[in-house]
């Protein structure tokens, strides 16, 4: 069978749209990859309306889902629009087969990655956030290499200190049925672009569902917090072979950054200076409140 190579994947929405577009920009100035966005079936026409888009397919997170959830975008945007109504409140989800709890939007976007392995037409999943952009050329052999996708692993990238993450390792093996480790550390497989085979991806919902004996997407939707890269690293840890493990990193090829403070002129030029030969990208965390201003020095600084 023909190998299919790459294809880059990011989830988004309306308000992050901007964002998303000038990703996509860098996409086609400096790769010829096939990008796929998961946007609401709301937000489908507006990002398919993007200007020179022949290499997005845009596809509505709506596709992704079995037929008993039943996503609230509707509500969500109601809720959006009264002043002081708490974020909590916005659910993205409810699934007709175990309604409570339901599906909050950061789980929802999990599922929907990891459903994305069913439908891009690509050996290997490159995911990349809305809020990253390349800065450098990027070639299929970075992500695939002799059949092989790249699984970034940070060893012991998890401290004690890091308890969330702690307990994303917890429930990842949780779910599939692998026993607990004993105390941190223990090994990170987040990262900003984030490559995943999608053959291991679809396996790796196959070993949930035999676990829990029902449905993947319903027994993920009844998680409060994981994370879908500890997930995709611990399996691959645990049932991957030799040979899908060999093309392993500790290098992201982007260089992020992942404070909550802003970054000024002169942090931003601590940053850029930090950048290492091998990054094609940067990221700058949105909840860092980092100006428009800085973040288009700091693009401008490393092209």
């Amino acid at each position: 069978m023909a190998d299919l190579g790459c294809a880059i994947v990011t989830t988004s929405y309306a308000p992050d749209f901007d964002r998303f577009a000038r990703l996509h920009a860098s996409v086609r100035e400096y790769s010829d990859l096939r990008h796929y966005v998961l946007v609401p079936e709301a937000d489908r026409e507006r990002f398919a309306a993007l200007p020179d888009s022949g290499r997005l397919t845009v596809v509505p997170t709506r596709d992704l889902l079995p037929d008993g959830f039943v996503t609230t975008e509707w509500l969500n945007r109601a809720v959006a629009r009264v002043p002081g109504a708490p974020g909590a409140f916005r659910i993205a989800a409810v699934n007709r087969r175990r309604p409570w709890p339901p599906v909050r939007g950061w789980i929802l976007q999990q599922i929907v990655k990891l459903a994305a392995a069913e439908r891009v037409d690509a050996d290997t999943l490159v995911f990349v956030d809305s809020e990253i952009e390349f800065v450098r050329p990027v070639e299929t052999s970075m992500f695939r290499r002799d059949g092989v996708s790249r699984l970034f692993r940070r060893p012991d990238g998890i401290g004690a200190e890091m308890t969330r993450h702690a307990g994303w390792h917890a429930v990842s093996r949780r779910l599939i049925g692998a026993p607990p480790d004993g105390p941190p550390p223990y090994d990170d497989f987040i990262a900003g672009i984030t490559p995943w085979d999608a053959t291991l991806a679809r396996a790796c919902t196959a070993r949930i569902a035999e676990v829990s004996g029902t449905q993947w997407q319903t027994t993920m939707g009844a998680e409060l917090d994981f994370s879908e890269y500890v997930l995709y690293g611990e399996y691959l840890s645990e049932f991957g072979t030799e040979r899908q493990r060999s093309f392993t990193s500790s290098r992201s090829l982007c260089h992020s950054y992942w404070d909550q403070t802003p970054l000024d002129r002169d942090g931003a030029r601590r940053f850029i200076d930090a950048m290492s030969d091998d990054d094609v990208a940067v990221h700058v965390q949105s909840n860092s409140h980092t100006s428009k201003e800085i973040e288009h020095y700091i693009r401008s600084a490393v092209k």
